[in-house]
């Protein structure tokens, strides 16, 4: 697999492209399958290249994204993309249609076929569609490919049904139309310790801004640090019983792992099944009593799948 090339500028591309374009904001199934036929271009001499926005646009700003950059970079090099282009959206947004194509498509990705799904918008305050995109590429000898939507279990896959799925702790539909489990990853942050005093020893970690949060409670989680997987038990929201501010956070409980303090380390924490919502107890002895049953509840969730540490 060959590293991918990030650009954050226009800087011209000088090698003829298949340019998958769309922002991209959770590289779902629909997405996938614009991506793929990108990377298939490959097998005719061109580049497989991605054109996405590093910023969600202001008509957007309601519909919080569904992994961060960094790792939809990852995800995409993953699936073969050579060359993307990852821009803030204020750079283009008064780009009409005309221009994108001209100045982008053809100038910068010296494009031979570009790839979208089947409600792809683009140019000044979405004045662009597909018919648009079609019309604009025939005039530069450039192929269009319109993909269609993707259904499962009787439903479009989108991002705004990925979100509302979440909102609702639907975890295990929404990672289903994902096509990968949600979750973070980030360094463990210092916490206040109250864990630890209990015998449940937690991981702070915190969504970075623009994300969006799930419904607030405890899932089972599966947890990666040091190459390795465990069974965890994540609360996410603003610890009812113990909080002393509103900030919302993801604190995850790993019942068998006994390796010592993971302050500062890198932990990958992936959702997998809503258990319950958040609650106030009334003292650490019931909330103890119920980190433990959790994480009990948890594990025998997670056995299911697969054998974990």
């Amino acid at each position: 697999m060959s590293a991918v090339r990030i650009f954050k500028d226009l800087t011209p591309y000088n090698k003829n492209t298949a340019v998958a374009l769309g922002y991209f904001d959770g590289l779902h199934l629909g997405h996938k399958a614009v991506i793929a036929k990108a990377v298939e271009a490959k097998s005719r001499g061109l580049v497989p290249a991605a054109f996405t926005f590093s910023s969600t646009p202001k008509s957007k700003d309601k519909n919080a994204q569904l992994l961060t950059n960094d790792e939809k970079n990852t995800i995409l090099e993953k699936l073969g993309i050579e060359v993307l282009y990852i821009l803030d959206f204020e750079q283009l947004k008064d780009y009409s249609p005309e221009d994108f194509v001209s100045k982008i498509i053809k100038d910068v990705f010296t494009a031979e076929e570009v790839f979208c799904g089947f409600n792809y918008r683009f140019g000044k305050r979405k004045s662009g569609n597909t018919q648009t995109l079609e019309k604009l590429c025939k005039k530069e000898n450039i192929k269009v490919t319109v993909c269609n939507p993707v259904g499962l279990d009787g439903v479009v896959v989108c991002s705004t049904e990925i979100r509302n799925r979440l909102k609702k702790g639907d975890i295990k539909s929404a990672n289903k139309l994902l096509g990968y489990d949600f979750g973070l990853k980030s360094v463990s942050l210092p916490g206040r310790g109250i864990g630890s005093k209990i015998d449940t020893p937690t991981i702070n970690q915190q969504f970075e801004n623009g994300i969006i949060l799930p419904k607030f409670g405890v899932y089972a989680s599966a947890v990666t640090l040091n190459g390795k997987t465990y069974a965890g038990v994540t609360n996410i929201g603003v610890k009812p019983t113990v909080g002393d501010r509103n900030l919302p956070n993801c604190e995850t409980w790993i019942p068998g792992f006994d390796g010592g303090d993971l302050h500062g380390q890198l932990v990958d924490v992936r959702l997998k099944e809503f258990i319950r919502p958040e609650k106030k107890f009334d003292n650490l002895d019931e909330l103890k009593a119920a980190i433990k049953s959790d994480g009990k509840r948890a594990v025998e969730l997670l056995s299911k799948e697969q054998d974990y540490d």
